[in-house]
């Protein structure tokens, strides 16, 4: 990758924009020259193709954040445990909006199952 996709996303992660642990696995791949998932890639354009948040985006959040809170307290009240890693990956993308609320819920029932 170019040096140019380096320097972005190190401003990325300067800026507290994105999830920090991700763009610094992300920026530390492309450093050692090693092909980047389709997933970060297609992360990274969406974090690089974000504007300035209007308050129609805010709205959009906040549904996110009550939605995350709501799977939080159902899965407090779950019976059967999920790895806790698993489920932190999870939450991350639903609550950044990488994947729906019924993906959330179809990935969360695999994970239970096994």
């Amino acid at each position: 990758m170019s040096e140019e996709m380096i320097k972005s996303i190190q401003k990325l992660i300067d800026s507290g924009k994105g999830d920090l642990k991700r763009l610094t696995e992300i920026l530390n791949t492309l450093k050692q020259e090693t092909t980047l998932y389709l997933s970060d890639y297609r992360y990274l354009e969406n974090l690089f193709s974000q504007k300035e948040e209007t308050p129609s985006e805010t709205d959009s959040k906040n549904k996110v954040k009550k939605i995350k809170q709501k799977v939080d307290t159902k899965h407090k009240t779950s019976s059967k445990k999920v790895p806790d890693d698993a489920l932190s990956v999870l939450k991350t993308r639903l609550a950044a909006g990488e994947i729906t609320l019924d993906e959330f819920q179809a990935i969360k029932k695999i994970l239970k199952d096994n």
